[in-house]
């Protein structure tokens, strides 16, 4: 993929243009090698700096974590790591961020077991060589919030409802916005 990304930086790839008998495209659209190259980016960013700022785009995670939000990622350790936490791993040339519902004791092969709080199952165990960091901060609205280790009751019921719904999450996240852009809008006409 490095390789890739660098091609694609100085130049758009040729219809069939190939690096080291491999075809660039892949059958994979521009969109999807460009996330791609945004997600090994980031990784690299993480694993060499110590801390990042993502964008959150999806549903997985509501209500904790909403699309739009900005979370603080801090590099972590395995060790580091406890049930609650909500953590950013690599998947698939994808970074997804889901809380962790066990950990094993293993010293030799740890592992982590996360979930997002939106979704019905859980996801394939992680690797420390996966996980890239932790959830240390949300900014949402201009204002920075810690990461809940716990769902609230009411919490819970949204994301059972989310889980059970995907129409749920696009009402939820309308609403929302909706409900913010007058507060928005307010707080720039303020002198």
């Amino acid at each position: 993929m490095s390789l890739l990304f660098s091609n694609m930086v100085r130049r758009p790839p040729l219809q069939g243009e190939t690096v080291n008998g491999r075809s660039l495209h892949g059958g994979h659209s521009t969109a999807e090698i460009a996330h791609a190259a945004k997600c090994e980016l980031a990784e690299k960013t993480l694993r060499r700096f110590g801390s990042l700022r993502l964008r959150v785009t999806g549903f997985s995670m509501l209500p904790s974590v909403w699309p739009g939000d900005l979370l603080l990622i801090r590099r972590q350790e395995m060790e580091q790591i406890y049930p609650g936490d909500i953590v950013l791993f690599a998947c698939y040339g994808r970074l997804i961020a889901h809380r962790v519902v066990f950990k094993t004791d293993d010293p030799e092969a740890p592992r982590l077991i996360t979930r997002g709080d939106a979704l019905p199952s859980q996801d394939s165990a992680i690797s420390p060589a996966e996980l890239l960091g932790k959830v240390s901060g949300i900014l949402r609205a201009g204002e920075w919030i810690q990461p809940p280790r716990r769902l609230s009751f009411g919490a819970r019921t949204v994301a059972m409802l989310v889980s059970r719904s995907g129409r749920a999450a696009g009402i939820l996240a309308r609403l929302r916005a909706s409900r913010r852009r007058p507060c928005e809008h307010e707080a720039l006409c303020q002198s």
